[in-house]
């Protein structure tokens, strides 16, 4: 296969650079992205993970789930999306932890309730969530329980008790579950197939397709966005944190985190001498200290960020729907368009329904992906993959795409 250097500035004439990357043709541009993306499919479910930038360093930090729970009442389908950022200790925690806690909830369930009321599904789904980031939050409370004891403690002590690496590095993975943080989004579809239910907690989205009787597809948004550009997160937290206006600055939490709902993320739940004494001691630290200085004089009443998750639930027909599932990634493609958040959600849709209709869909995740980075313009996608900067260009980007009926 030929492959052509080119050079572009990347739409970032400030920079005053020219980077390198390679023109591919076709059919290596098509398998090599699907081979970058990690493109897959599961059951009724095709999926990528895409981070170009070839540092594993600091490698994509996204993650995604598919299973499928036979129990009592037939086989139920659970689906995530979770969008880490700071580091991998907390999303790697939630994929290992989250789904068992979801699934010996709705167990318990159904064992007391054959035909459990849509509510009781919902309540549970927000309550395993919660309790996931409550455990984090007792875990290290048990290691230091008193913020006058971790004042008179030196800095070498503290220490000792929490890189504990060498000898197993229990308390390091605790400390480490909290300062780093992740987005949550789950779907939970019954066995008879008639009921969806979507969790979501950060700014990861999802979306809903629905094929009418007239051929036109439907969009629903199943879920919050929870981030400091949504005015009814900023007022909630405002609210919360009465004479505080510093609490939301530049669309940001303190002026620090750009979503409003996470797991982990302890920074912004537990009083600041957490974070000076025990969380700025720990082994691997921040990489961005100085921004923590600054936003840590205006931690006064924690916890600022909230880990409830809001809940939606939809009676499905029997008509075609797909439901789409993405980090915040995918959205940030569309950042250079003047659209909302629905009407790039619409594309989508529309999108993935000519295909359906077209039968030209070998992975929906993928063509999804693909239409994103510049669809059919193959220098643009080209781009994308294969240019040669010191940093990374565009997010991890996540998308999980279940066909439902």
């Amino acid at each position: 296969m030929s492959r052509t250097s080119k050079y572009t500035d990347m739409g970032w004439p400030e920079y005053d650079a020219l980077w390198k990357y390679d023109l591919l043709s076709e059919p290596e541009l098509t398998s090599e992205l699907a081979r970058l993306a990690e493109a897959s499919s599961s059951h009724d479910t095709d999926c990528v993970t895409f981070q170009p930038f070839p540092d594993p360093a600091v490698g994509n930090q996204d993650r995604y789930v598919v299973l499928q729970w036979p129990l009592a009442n037939g086989s139920w389908l659970f689906r995530a999306v979770f969008d880490g950022h700071a580091g991998h200790d907390t999303v790697d925690h939630v994929v290992k932890t989250l789904p068992d806690m979801i699934k010996a909830s709705l167990i318990t369930l159904l064992s007391d309730q054959d035909e459990p009321n849509p509510s009781s599904i919902s309540d549970i789904l927000a309550d395993a969530i919660s309790a996931f980031d409550n455990n984090l939050t007792r875990d290290v409370l048990q290691l230091f329980p008193d913020q006058r004891i971790i004042s008179e403690l030196s800095d070498d002590a503290i220490r000792i008790l929490i890189n504990d690496h060498d000898s197993g590095g229990k308390n390091a993975a605790i400390v480490a579950r909290c300062m780093r943080g992740s987005t949550v989004l789950t779907s939970l579809v019954d066995p008879a197939r008639s009921n969806l239910w979507v969790a979501s907690l950060g700014d990861s989205q999802a979306v809903l397709g629905v094929k009418r009787s007239h051929g036109h597809w439907e969009t629903s948004l199943l879920s919050s966005f929870h981030n400091g550009t949504n005015p009814d997160e900023k007022e909630r937290i405002l609210l919360e944190h009465p004479g505080e206006p510093d609490c939301v600055m530049d669309d940001r939490v303190l002026g620090a985190i750009a979503v409003t709902r996470a797991v982990g993320d302890h920074l912004f739940k537990l009083p600041s001498i957490y974070t000076e004494r025990i969380f700025k001691n720990a082994k691997p630290g921040f990489s961005f200290t100085k921004k923590i200085d600054d936003f840590l004089l205006r931690n006064k009443t924690p916890p600022y960020l909230s880990n409830r998750p809001d809940v939606r639930h939809v009676k499905l027909g029997a008509t075609d729907s797909l439901l789409i599932m993405c980090s915040d990634g995918l959205l940030d493609l569309y950042e250079d368009y003047d659209l909302s958040l629905r009407d790039v959600a619409d594309l989508w849709v529309k999108f993935l329904g000519r295909r359906e209709t077209s039968r030209d869909n070998p992975n929906r995740a993928l063509s999804l992906l693909r239409e994103a980075l510049g669809g059919e313009d193959a220098d643009k996608v080209s781009r994308m993959m294969t240019v040669e900067m010191d940093f990374r260009w565009m997010d991890d980007t996540t998308i999980v795409v279940q066909r439902l009926r």
